[in-house]
């Protein structure tokens, strides 16, 4: 009976005076319905009456030498009195509880995970166009419909998986392994993709316009992309085309010694903050000064971290209704550390470092010859430099489009 009681209202009173019992008595005799009924004290009573007959307890109460006294209102009547003198508080209540209904109902956030080669932005306007964007209902679009557009679409790909995590559209996709294709009959001339001195030159088509030996500038032109009928080879290792030529496509191989130089640093004492790969995104929404969080953690689980911000507004309010801001935090978990490296520490470091960055850029086939390194006047006090060198021969030849 609970439930009808906060259906049609009821009160708690206190009851106290000359024999209680006595009222409480006559009030279920005449069908008054009181229930948790409890003594406090001597002549001292605590219970609940419905609100229709907590007029009739009154009157007998006003028949005897008692006193009755309202403790708590409750049920629905009171609420609903309540909610009429703060219209614009209630309304703002349910606008936001509806608004925060209608917002987990439609896509927020869109997530493209294992492409590589394939634009992410290429992937997004694809998917648009079967409508799936940000700002739709999750059962606005289908599947499987945007699926098959991005694999007939982008044939990089070879298989799509599209999953809903809330607000969320997580579209995973791999992609497929690919021959780099290259345009073999169209005319090129081999050119020096860096400085460097020619150790090796091996000409399988096309005239070579440089010599074992010789230094050589980037995009300087190695073996020319034309074929003569006559060649004379001079005394000095040169050559004299003649005749009319022919466009081609050059091949050879032109190794090369190349001369790699890098600066790299270290502090004699480090220390600051790492991410350590962690991370965790809490959703709020914000509507008349208050924070709602709609998905995520309550408090962020990281003693240290780093936060990024992205804020979305999704009404903006007009006259009568406030604007309504999505707020997504993304905090990333961070570790503090301290180094202290010593001065020979710093500048081993610094070596390491600038070596590890040179050899990122190193070709697959390449032979290193010497590497080396020194110390480098640092600008500022507690900062070791190392000026770290590599020499390497390995074949720096490319393609350029004859004109």
């Amino acid at each position: 009976m609970k439930w009808y009681g906060m259906l049609t209202g009821y009160v708690e009173v206190n009851l106290w005076g000359e024999n209680p019992e006595r009222v409480i008595n006559m009030a279920m005799s005449r069908g008054i319905y009181l229930w948790d009924i409890r003594q406090v004290d001597k002549g001292y009573f605590r219970l609940k009456v419905r609100l229709g007959g907590y007029k009739a307890l009154r009157h007998i109460v006003r028949r005897s030498s008692c006193k009755v006294k309202i403790r708590e209102k409750k049920g629905f009547p009171f609420w609903l009195f309540r909610a009429q003198k703060r219209k614009i508080l209630v309304s703002g209540v349910l606008f936001f509880c509806l608004t925060l209904y209608l917002l987990s109902s439609f896509v927020w956030f869109i997530e493209i995970r294992g492409n590589e080669r394939v634009p992410g932005d290429l992937i997004l306007t694809k998917v648009e166009e079967r409508g799936l964007k940000k700002g739709v209902p999750i059962k606005s679009f289908n599947k499987e419909t945007v699926k098959e557009k991005l694999l007939i679409e982008i044939p990089e790909l070879a298989w799509v998986g599209i999953t809903i995590q809330g607000t969320k559209v997580i579209i995973e996709v791999v992609e497929k392994t690919v021959v780099p294709y290259t345009d073999d009959s169209k005319p090129a001339d081999l050119v020096a993709g860096m400085d460097g001195q020619v150790e090796e030159l091996l000409v399988l088509k096309g005239t070579p316009l440089i010599k074992e030996g010789d230094m050589v500038t980037k995009g300087q032109v190695l073996i020319q992309g034309l074929v003569y009928p006559q060649i004379q080879v001079n005394q000095d290792g040169s050559i004299t085309p003649s005749g009319n030529p022919e466009r081609v496509r050059a091949r050879g191989v032109v190794r090369s010694k190349v001369t790699r130089k890098l600066i790299g640093q270290c502090a004699v004492k480090e220390e600051g903050d790492l991410d350590t790969g962690a991370e965790t995104t809490i959703v709020i929404l914000r509507f008349m000064g208050r924070e709602v969080i709609v998905s995520g953690p309550k408090t962020v689980p990281y003693e240290r971290y780093r936060k990024i911000r992205l804020v979305k507004t999704l009404f903006q309010g007009r006259n009568i209704l406030p604007p309504v801001e999505l707020i997504t935090d993304t905090y990333f978990q961070q570790e503090h550390y301290e180094k202290n490296w010593g001065v020979e520490g710093a500048y081993q470091e610094a070596v390491k470092r600038a070596r590890a960055e040179l050899l990122k850029a190193l070709p697959q086939d390449h032979r290193i010859i010497k590497e080396g390194h020194e110390p480098v006047p640092a600008e500022k006090k507690g900062l070791i430099k190392a000026l770290y060198f590599l020499e390497t021969i390995e074949d720096i030849g490319v393609y350029k489009v004859s004109s």
